[in-house]
């Protein structure tokens, strides 16, 4: 194979890689193949309390053990890393740049770095994806092999543009990956039933709690094709409020979306559903394009520290936030006075205030705002 063919190879597998970073040892083996190296590592330094490598090291050709020493002391200590935080919009940096310190740090670093590890010449190819890190690439010659000479660096600059750009693109996908995976995890952990929807009404998300929906019958039906309640004149309050969340103009007197109650043919407690607009311009070459978000709660599986989040949330008393978590929960204001044994006037004069604290006007507008902060308490 020649060496252009080999280089564009090389050059594939670091994009290849950014799209999934399991391709980085390929990516790296293709590299050190082509730059005559006999080991490569992709690093990573950022860090609050200075810099210092994180646990992204991907290796080939190293023997594990003495990366774990390496990666549990040794890199504080070597004069490469020490280079590299010092000058991190060098592009390139071998051991040419190098001098060789005599401090007690520098010492201990070559007397283990003898002892351990066979390779003796580093070239480095480094960018700055984002402000707070570095990151690069690492090549490593054993002492047969010889050092890295100015035509292999020359070679080298056209390889780490293309390494910068691929790293560049693998950050930003990875930091999107790493935000949904954190985002469905904490929606998951909810008791809420959360399902969000697209511009046609089509199901694209539910957290665990909503997937119930689909495997029993008890008033909610959730399909690919959109969310519909069993009983039609509450089916069709719930397709109104979506409508009215996803016009682009909401009314001066209506709020994008609403709340409501809905009855269980199963005869358990009615369902609390909210329905809001999602907010937000969206990327233009977005996959995941939500556009209204339905909250369900049901007040059988509703969680024992509503109440407690609904005071730290709005300042409110013990008893008006035991009042308002029984709302959330889809309790009307009778059942819920009920429920607590007090007087239904009690429960008017503590709605009013509520209404105070919570900067709202109307029950509906308040249960709305409580199933909003439910999802997110």
């Amino acid at each position: 194979m020649s060496s252009h063919v080999r280089t564009l190879a090389a050059i594939d597998a670091f994009y290849d890689a950014a799209l999934d970073d399991s391709l980085w040892p390929t990516a790296l083996r293709k590299l050190a193949d082509l730059t005559g190296s006999q080991a490569a590592s992709l690093w990573v330094l950022g860090g609050s309390n200075g810099p210092r490598l994180q646990t992204t090291f991907i290796t080939i050709n190293f023997d594990e053990k003495s990366i774990q020493e390496y990666l549990a002391g040794m890199a504080d200590l070597d004069p490469t890393v020490r280079y590299l935080v010092n000058h991190p919009h060098e592009p390139i940096v071998h051991d040419g740049l190098l001098t060789r310190e005599h401090d007690s740090d520098t010492r201990a670093y070559y007397d283990w770095h003898e002892r351990n590890v066979e390779t003796r010449f580093r070239m480095v190819g480094q960018t700055r994806p984002v402000p707070t890190l570095q990151a690069g690439v690492a090549l490593h010659r054993t002492r047969k092999a010889g050092r890295y000479e100015l035509e292999d660096i020359e070679r080298f600059a056209t390889l780490q543009r293309h390494m910068a750009r691929s790293l560049a693109i693998g950050f930003k996908l990875g930091s999107l990956g790493a935000m949904q995976r954190f985002g469905t995890e904490w929606l998951d952990r909810n008791d809420s039933a959360v399902v969000l929807l697209d511009e046609h009404r089509r199901v694209i998300f539910t957290n665990r709690a909503a997937q119930a929906f689909r495997s029993k019958s008890d008033g909610v039906r959730l399909s690919t094709g959109g969310i519909k309640l069993t009983y039609k004149p509450d089916n069709d309050r719930l397709q109104s409020l979506i409508a009215q969340a996803l016009s682009p103009v909401a009314s001066p007197h209506r709020s994008p979306g609403g709340a409501m109650r809905t009855p269980r043919p199963s005869g358990g407690r009615p369902y609390g559903i909210c329905v809001v607009a999602v907010s937000g311009r969206l990327p233009a070459l977005a996959l995941f394009r939500p556009a209204v978000c339905v909250i369900i709660t049901d007040p059988d599986r509703r969680a024992p520290s509503s109440a407690k989040t609904f005071r730290a949330a709005f300042g409110l008393t013990d008893a008006e936030a035991r009042l308002v978590a029984l709302l959330a929960a889809g309790e009307d204001l009778r059942r819920a006075a009920e429920e607590l044994k007090i007087t239904y006037g009690t429960a008017r004069s503590r709605l009013a205030q509520i209404f105070q604290k919570t900067n709202t006007r109307r029950q509906g507008e308040l249960i709305q705002l409580l199933l909003t902060t439910v999802v997110a308490g």
